[in-house]
């Protein structure tokens, strides 16, 4: 790692002129048409809060030579990096996080979304909602690299497995996402997992369409970001998509993350927020609606997901224990 001291020297140099260069908020938004800039979303993947860093023990290692063997130790540390954003939106080129609309375009079987309102008033609303997801690679990972590459024994950073503004899932290329036939069986399978909170269930996890029974449209789209973060976050899905380990390289010292267990969603639209788990409110317990001003309708909610990785710096050529 300490070899690519001028790398990222540069990676540094380059991220801290985008944040500079713009705004690290997007300008006022109308309501429903709130969008987030890439400077925004790497200003929001500074946050020590939900970065969590801590030291959680320490990492012995050994090298052995044909005079015998020697023994050393580094710190482990564990801490979350924002790996991907998530976004759901109705309609193609129409996300709220405009420089990556480039990254999907309509397709034989995927022209458009699937607004649902009747006359608009949310009483009235249709129960059935369809939004488009994309997951691509935060370009806060940027910033991460570049800790990665300075981590010393004393003071690790994780290796991210992701790599900035590369397209993970985009629903347009994936049938699947709007054919709920072909999983099924998962479905079947997993017909207990839901996405909800306390006494409040939004929907089913399966299948992972795009597809909601669910009126509420903050909550449809909170789901479909929610099933296609599970798809990203396995591999062999049946879904045309990039697993998140795809670039990931096994090495001594590192645990990287697996599935979404652990996962927190920093809300980037319609008004970037702390991290948290999602769904975070149980909305059975409210008279009124807790969820109001999140909506997001016109351009899609948006939130860059953190996951948490554990390591340490190497110090010997074998990791023989963990303390």
């Amino acid at each position: 790692m300490r070899t690519l001291e001028a790398d990222r020297t540069v990676l540094h140099a380059l991220c801290l002129m985008l944040i500079l260069s713009s705004s690290a908020l997007s300008p006022p938004a109308q309501a429903d048409t709130a969008t987030i800039s890439s400077a925004g979303i790497m200003s929001a993947a500074l946050d020590l809060s939900c970065q969590a860093y801590q030291v959680i023990g320490l990492c012995l290692w050994m090298t052995c030579t044909p005079v015998g063997c020697e023994f050393d130790y580094s710190v482990r540390a564990e801490h979350y990096i924002p790996e991907v954003v998530v976004s759901a939106y109705p309609f193609i080129g129409n996300t709220s996080w405009p420089e990556a609309n480039h990254l999907a375009s309509p397709t034989s079987f995927a022209e458009e979304g699937g607004a649902s309102d009747e006359g608009g008033a949310i009483d009235r609303e249709q129960a059935l909602k369809f939004k488009h997801a994309d997951v691509i690679g935060s370009p806060g990972v940027i910033d991460y690299w570049a800790l990665a590459a300075a981590s010393s024994d004393v003071l690790p950073f994780c290796t991210p497995q992701t790599w900035p503004m590369t397209p993970y899932f985009v629903s347009t290329f994936d049938p699947a996402w709007r054919n709920p036939v072909v999983e099924t069986p998962l479905a079947l399978a997993n017909v207990l997992q839901r996405v909800g909170r306390g006494a409040a269930t939004f929907a089913g996890l399966y299948p992972r369409i795009g597809f909601t029974h669910q009126s509420h449209d903050y909550k449809s789209a909170l789901v479909a970001a929610i099933r296609a973060m599970d798809i990203v976050s396995q591999d062999y899905q049946p879904h045309v998509y990039l697993p998140l380990d795809s670039y990931g390289t096994p090495a001594q010292g590192q645990w990287p993350p697996s599935g979404t267990g652990s996962a927190l969603y920093q809300q980037l639209t319609p008004s970037i927020q702390s991290c948290r788990v999602l769904p975070d409110i149980d909305d059975t317990l409210y008279p009124l609606d807790p969820y109001a001003g999140r909506l997001n309708q016109v351009r899609g909610n948006a939130w860059q997901v953190w996951r948490p990785y554990r390591c340490c710096e190497p110090a010997g050529a074998v990791l023989i224990l963990t303390l």
